[in-house]
């Protein structure tokens, strides 16, 4: 059964009250809260979730995690950074919401956040300005952490489909670390490993070159795309030939 924007509300206002659009008056106040916070949460039915805000500027991606480390849930919205007497607050609008970046829907409330920022802990107290059904005032601490939310979620085999031109074929498409550094390999069953020359993630973007040999031709393919619930999607391009050469790819666990 799908769950209701409803029973999401105060939590989808909390995290999104991090986020988004702020006037010039109050960008110093949202200045200090730019990166990545990660808190951990028990609802009210005693499920562990993880809760991901990252701010970049004036805008905010944030994500529920379950147990099993996927996305359960996504928030986001318009912010407002205002002083009521001695603290701190955060004003959400427009604010939308839904079980992924790519299904939202408006969610037609408002809500006013107390936050206190030391260092890299940022505590948002929540459902303090109106009664909302079953939600209960609340306060969760967000801790700053410098690796991305989905970064570790790309570990891991996937099956991938390619697509170019009139044609469609299947690769696998691992993705490790290496001290740290994300590595990805591309495994065809007609040719064999390749393995990128170069992967990077930034700002929920995953970017990999790999070199490959196609009718007596070296080429670089680039593969672009980004992480939504449990699929990997993007586009590839041949490198310099990106006019001439495109086409899509997709990848599960």
């Amino acid at each position: 059964m799908r769950p209701s924007l409803s029973s999401y509300l105060p939590l989808a206002c909390l995290l999104v009250a991090v986020s988004t659009s702020a006037w010039a008056a109050e960008r110093s106040g949202l200045d200090a809260l730019q990166g990545r916070w990660v808190g951990k949460y028990t609802d009210s039915e005693g499920r562990a979730t993880t809760r991901v805000i990252e701010i970049k500027q004036d805008k905010l991606l944030f994500q529920m995690l379950g147990a099993d480390e996927q996305v359960r849930f996504v928030a986001k919205g318009n912010l407002r950074a205002e002083k009521l007497g001695p603290f701190s607050a955060l004003r959400i609008t427009e604010l939308q919401a839904g079980r992924s970046a790519d299904d939202t829907q408006a969610v037609d409330d408002e809500l006013n956040v107390i936050y206190a920022q030391r260092e890299d802990t940022l505590t948002l107290a929540s459902n303090f300005d109106k009664e909302r059904e079953r939600q209960k005032p609340e306060a969760v601490t967000y801790v700053r952490t410098a690796a991305p939310a989905g970064d570790s979620r790309l570990e891991g085999k996937w099956k991938m489909e390619l697509s170019m031109a009139d044609s469609t074929r299947e690769y696998e498409l691992n993705l490790s670390k290496t001290d740290g550094k994300l590595q990805a390999t591309v495994v065809s069953s007609r040719s064999g490993e390749h393995k990128a020359k170069s992967v990077t993630y930034q700002e929920e973007k995953l970017v990999f070159e790999v070199e490959r040999e196609i009718q007596g031709n070296n080429v670089t393919l680039v593969y672009t795309g980004k992480l939504s619930g449990d699929e990997l999607s993007g586009t590839v391009v041949v490198k310099g030939a990106e006019d001439q050469f495109s086409g899509k790819w997709k990848a599960k666990k």
